[in-house]
């Protein structure tokens, strides 16, 4: 932050949702938009980077050559199958009735307006969703083999790009205006676009409860 690196602790729970506090100033970050609410950055957020979630199998086939967290820590505990796996029931007071509690959806952010995607439609929409989110063209992105979700910007050159899917057991985006390849990390791989990348939108996975406690007032996606 302002060119100072920071580490963080976990400092506690906010509507189920966990909080951080940094440890060179004290102040409190929420972890599902990096936003500082107490202390002396208070009001300064954090960039966001996209980090989807995939299956270990796949991001192992895609990095090979990755490094990962060694299992032999005193943390092993924390970081089991059973518990990765778990959703708990007392969360269900969090958020609100649209969706189940621990139903999953791609929290998308533009231009400050929140909207959750589920998976369900995602998927039954083949996986790729063109819209809006705050009137900025965005595509949603869900490929059910990874478990991958993601949104971009789907502008380029200042064209507002259209996708579909290429049919293929990989996702492989193309758009319809140029018949474009690009992959589901937003990289154009083939035709007119090749070499260029789609503008990474503030988005994620997360359970319902969380994301519609923290952001009361978004939108859900519905085909």
């Amino acid at each position: 932050m302002n060119g100072q690196p920071l580490r963080f602790d976990l400092l506690g729970l906010y509507k189920g949702v966990f909080l951080m506090s940094d440890r060179t100033t004290g102040t409190v970050w929420a972890h599902l938009d990096g936003a500082a609410s107490q202390g002396p950055l208070a009001g300064e957020r954090l960039s966001f980077i996209p980090m989807p979630l995939m299956k270990w199998s796949a991001w192992r086939e895609a990095y090979p050559n990755t490094t990962v967290l060694d299992w032999d820590t005193p943390y092993q505990s924390w970081y089991s199958e059973e518990k990765a796996s778990m959703s708990d029931p007392n969360n269900s007071e969090f958020g609100d009735s649209r969706l189940p509690f621990d139903e999953l959806v791609v929290g998308v952010e533009a231009n400050g307006v929140h909207e959750g995607f589920p998976i369900s439609e995602l998927t039954a929409a083949g996986g790729v969703v063109n819209t809006e989110v705050g009137g900025v063209p965005v595509v949603v992105v869900y490929d059910a083999n990874t478990g991958t979700g993601i949104a971009f910007k789907r502008t380029i050159g200042g064209e507002v790009l259209s996708f579909v899917t290429a049919g293929t057991q990989l996702l492989i985006l193309v758009d319809e205006q140029t018949s474009s390849s690009w992959t589901k990390t937003g990289q154009a791989i083939t035709g007119t676009h090749a070499g260029d990348t789609l503008e990474f939108t503030p988005s994620f996975i997360s359970m319902w409860y969380g994301w519609s406690a923290y952001h009361p007032e978004t939108s859900l996606y519905a085909n």
